[in-house]
């Protein structure tokens, strides 16, 4: 990984120096706290900005079962061909693991039964090296995969793994995220758009044949070929393609969601940031905006990485705001670190090493702070029927 040299952290730092101490969540609109995020018209566009220096001294804590419906424990299938080094992508009645460049795809049912492999890893036809992104068509028993640097998409078999067919790309997708519209025959692809990459595009809508039927033109939006770098489509909205290109250098950017029959990226939501720009990502939920920023940095003897950081939490409609801080209460109020990443698809997914887990829990009963006596008693039987020798455990939940 590069080193990189950051200006304006500790301006930042300073402005969410008030985001030290906590508070219960008892409105997740955040009625009682301030305006953060007024509405800013821009061009033809109404866009949420974020400002800082807005934000409450206190960071409010948010159960994760306050967000989410049937919030529960997934433990994966012990079999042999089922063991995952964890992670996992939620699809309501499946749930697929693994698709790194040391692992392949698993398919799971939603209790954890293991299905079959989706596809190999490998450089052979229907094969893939590390999966960037995934989607499941029930309906039509299909599923999507896209690797890195890819010229496909590529799909299998929802009943036995297999592979199928591709689709098309119309330039290499060094990083991508999609969605598929069966009934209509499109795909909608968002990508890391290399600047050396010829006649690209961002955003583009295609059909299962290749032709691209709208395209949002790369070169505004152009980076250096640099694979620290990636892109967003938390897709958590019903018929919205959200989109962000998140830059390990940082750079002022925006939140956009695509609209095809108009051909363009619509701004939403963006972070009004003192002195020069630093790393952060924007992530959306049906009510809210979320923003993950960077802090402060640390050097190591492979370069500069993020040390501390701060989830912003801001309501669409109100604009009001604050950092917030997620706590799984199913398993001992454990902090959730990265956030922003497990709400994806419309669902909530943590991967823990049944391992971890129990000494988290361990650690969490014997200082329960304001936990109550039921609280207590069900971590304690979640933790006394924790097999170290598990495959991993999921928490799950639907966002509400």
């Amino acid at each position: 990984m590069k080193s990189y040299h950051f200006l304006g952290l500790p301006a930042l730092a300073l402005a969410l120096g008030a985001c030290g101490g906590t508070q219960p969540a008892n409105e997740l609109t955040l009625d009682n706290l301030p305006v953060v995020a007024p509405m800013v018209a821009v061009g033809q566009d109404s866009v949420r900005i974020l400002q800082i220096d807005k934000l409450s001294k206190d960071t409010l804590l948010i159960p994760l079962s306050q967000y989410l419906e049937d919030f529960h424990l997934v433990r994966l299938d012990n079999s042999d061909e089922a063991l995952t080094a964890g992670g996992a992508t939620f699809f309501g009645n499946y749930l697929i693991t693994g698709g790194s460049s040391r692992e392949g795809c698993r398919l799971f049912d939603k209790e954890g039964r293991f299905l079959c492999k989706v596809g190999a890893n490998g450089q052979g036809p229907g094969e893939y090296w590390a999966v960037y992104d995934k989607q499941i068509d029930e309906q039509n028993r299909r599923i999507y995969l896209l690797p890195w640097n890819a010229t496909n998409l590529l799909v299998y078999s929802l009943d036995d793994g297999s592979y199928l067919s591709s689709i098309p790309l119309p330039t290499m997708v060094p990083k991508g995220v999609f969605t598929v519209d069966a009934a209509k025959q499109t795909v909608t692809v968002g990508m890391l758009p290399f600047s050396s990459i010829e006649g690209a595009s961002v955003v583009w809508q295609q059909d299962f044949e290749g032709n691209v039927l709208h395209r949002i033109d790369a070169a505004p939006y152009a980076v250096v070929p640099d694979f620290s770098n990636e892109v967003a489509n938390t897709d958590n909205t019903p018929g919205t393609f959200d989109f962000n290109i998140f830059q390990w250098g940082g750079k002022k950017d925006t939140l956009y969601h695509y609209l095809p029959d108009e051909n363009r990226l619509q701004p939403v939501f963006a972070l009004d940031m003192p002195g020069d720009p630093i790393q952060h990502g924007y992530y959306e939920l049906a009510d809210c905006y979320l923003a993950d920023v960077t802090l402060e940095l640390g050097q190591s003897q492979y370069g500069t990485y993020v040390s501390k950081r701060a989830t912003i939490m801001v309501d669409k409609k109100t604009g009001k705001g604050a950092c917030v801080e997620f706590v799984n209460d199913l398993a001992g109020n454990l902090p959730v670190n990265y956030a922003c990443f497990l709400f994806n698809k419309g669902y909530y997914v943590q991967s823990f090493e049944p391992g971890e887990l129990a000494l988290r829990l361990e650690e969490a009963i014997a200082q329960p702070g304001d936990a109550s006596k039921q609280q207590i008693e069900e971590w304690t039987k979640l933790k006394d029927s924790i097999n170290e020798n598990d495959n991993a455990y999921l928490f799950v939940g639907k966002l509400k």
